[in-house]
């Protein structure tokens, strides 16, 4: 793709206003990096996208707030993450993980495991054991 050809779509922009970094040819037939207002087709499939994680966010709150998983489980759903994922950051087992998703363990878990999720999931530890306000909802 030439400079020039670079997709500017500023009416339907997904990035709403930012750039993102393509790579196209210049004159001189090198390779350099120009910014891109995104085009209608990318702007489609990110906006499925994010509906996506947000249905999966909202299920875990869900399911949190009627008391069917822990707290953990919505974090995790917010910062796109598994119980493989947390458990590699976490440095701990992802059994004990899915283990501690449920409400009746969670609550009984100790500070120093309760801070290693808060650290992996980069949250407060007091906001690990809470789940969002319903007026808070609105911004997922």
């Amino acid at each position: 793709m030439k400079t020039g050809d670079v997709p500017q779509d500023r009416e339907q922009s997904f990035y709403s206003g930012h750039q993102r970094a393509c790579y196209a040819v210049d004159e001189q037939g090198r390779y350099v990096v120009v910014g891109s207002l995104g085009w209608e087709p990318e702007n489609i499939v990110n906006g499925q996208a994010n509906d996506a994680v947000r249905a999966e966010i909202a299920v875990a709150l869900g399911r949190a707030r009627r008391g069917e998983t822990s707290t953990l489980a919505y974090h995790m759903a917010r910062r796109q993450m598994d119980s493989s994922m947390l458990a590699a950051y976490s440095g701990t087992w992802r059994l004990r993980v899915w283990w501690h998703l449920r409400p009746q363990v969670f609550c009984r878990l100790p500070d120093k495991v309760l801070q290693r999720y808060a650290e992996a999931l980069q949250l407060p530890l007091a906001e690990l054991r809470l789940l969002p306000a319903e007026d808070d909802c609105e911004r997922l």
